[in-house]
């Protein structure tokens, strides 16, 4: 600590090759006979999937390969994302539905990656990716920071993600009935997304048996114990590099669908593929923030003086459990 420590500056020697453009983000890092990715995402909020056909776009120009759940699963890969769960109030764990690396069965927000498709060009992937047909039956969709509605899960009953608290609920409440007088106050905190200057993007390459993902992540090592897992690999055959990142604030440091499907894909092709998001890839698939309202209770005693305060919140976790949401919002 004394080098770092007690208000010392840390003089910056980054600053010199980012203003003089010798930054090395990763839409600079092309590796040699690399193939593109292009995401086909839902169009629609919530409903089940009647029909995906991928045939047209698999005999496209220039496309190697068409990615869905099902070929990601017949490769023996673990589809589920970890999500973080808490205890509910009542001993039990929140709910965990699966979420899945690409869309099973139903579709349950717009931009939700549905099929990875795999091409010599980055134009020719989104070309063929217009060949796709998916066919949804419309569910309803569920918005407000309320209990209810259309369940988006049969794990989560009334839409309910977690019920968690912490404190001596009997107590507050018996020191709020003998308050001279009490106070409240609705807060709200609005979603926000981040919208970072550069936004996600990967590239991945196998040498025999041994996986190399370079993403614009925020950290190495919570993303290689994902892929370990969704690969069945050992440590020494998963690699995770970050190269320069234009902003993350957070949102860059959990795991995402598409690193998987890419890694995948070179893995099936036998050649690099890499991906970059555009802007309106990140406006819908990148991990939002707050959106909650909290109301805030104090009770005072006939001196004012605070004998008791309380919180209650209510929060929006999107259509699944994320790497970090129930702890976050909680």
């Amino acid at each position: 600590m004394d080098k770092f420590g007690k208000s010392q500056a840390v003089k910056r020697v980054e600053d010199v090759r980012f203003l003089t453009g010798e930054g090395r983000y990763v839409d600079d890092i092309t590796p040699e006979n690399s193939l593109h990715a292009y995401f086909f995402r839902s169009p629609v909020g919530h409903g089940v999937i009647t029909s995906l056909d991928v045939s047209d776009a698999r005999e496209a120009d220039g496309v190697h390969a068409v990615l869905t759940v099902e070929d990601l699963e017949a490769a023996g890969m673990d589809i589920s994302m970890s999500g973080a769960i808490l205890k509910n109030r009542d001993g039990t764990d929140g709910a965990k539905p699966l979420r899945p690396l690409l869309a099973k069965g139903r579709v349950r927000y717009v931009g939700e990656p549905v099929a990875a498709v795999i091409a010599d060009t980055l134009e020719q992937a989104r070309d063929a990716a217009e060949l796709i047909l998916l066919e949804v039956e419309d569910l309803p969709t569920h918005m407000a920071l309320e209990r209810g509605g259309e369940a988006l899960h049969p794990e989560a009953p009334d839409n309910l993600a977690f019920d968690w608290g912490m404190g001596d609920e009997a107590a507050t409440q018996k020191a709020f009935d003998a308050a001279a007088k009490t106070i409240s106050l609705d807060v709200g905190d609005n979603r926000i997304i981040v919208n970072s200057l550069e936004p996600r993007g990967c590239y991945a390459e196998w040498t025999k048996d041994k996986l190399h993902v370079a993403n614009n992540a925020q950290g190495v090592w919570v993303h290689k114990g994902h892929l370990k897992r969704a690969f069945g690999l050992d440590d020494d055959h998963v690699k995770v590099t970050n190269p320069d990142t234009g902003g993350g604030f957070g949102m860059k440091a959990a795991a995402y669908p598409e690193y998987f499907a890419v890694a995948q894909a070179s893995r099936a092709l036998g050649r690099p593929v890499r991906w970059m998001s555009d802007r309106t890839e990140a406006m819908l698939s990148d991990n939002g923030g707050r959106d909650l309202t909290s109301l805030a209770e104090f009770a005072f005693d006939e001196n004012n003086k605070i004998t008791a305060y309380r919180v209650r919140t209510k929060c929006n976790l999107g259509a699944y459990n994320s790497q970090f949401g129930q702890p976050i919002q909680a």
